[in-house]
């Protein structure tokens, strides 16, 4: 399998197989809206008007919600399987204070 190439930016985050001139095969916005946990996800009552902020001048705002749009781009946009991952390399910004850049490692 390939490696992925994951790239966040403050508006959006790009990811894709590091296959040589190739565009991303994901693009999808890094601003996401609140849904609540509880109850059926049918009922459009559920969405709240809050729209969340993932990544703010390059800084990861919400480590848990990044965790699960990540899991979303590998798992179900870019088809990897579970216990047969691959490789991957994820882009951040270049002045990311140290405890950020630990919180990538954890």
């Amino acid at each position: 399998m390939e490696a992925v190439v994951v790239d966040v930016g403050s508006k959006l985050l790009k990811a894709g197989f590091t296959i040589p001139d190739q565009a991303p095969s994901m693009l999808i916005p890094t601003q996401m809206k609140r849904i609540l946990e509880d109850g059926p996800l049918t009922d459009n009552s559920l969405f709240e008007d809050i729209t969340v902020d993932l990544v703010v001048r390059g800084f990861i705002r919400d480590w848990d919600t990044m965790e699960d749009l990540l899991n979303h781009v590998l798992y179900t946009g870019l088809g990897w399987e579970m216990g047969n991952e691959g490789q991957f390399y994820l882009q951040t910004h270049f002045q990311l204070p140290r405890l950020s850049r630990n919180n990538w490692c954890n």
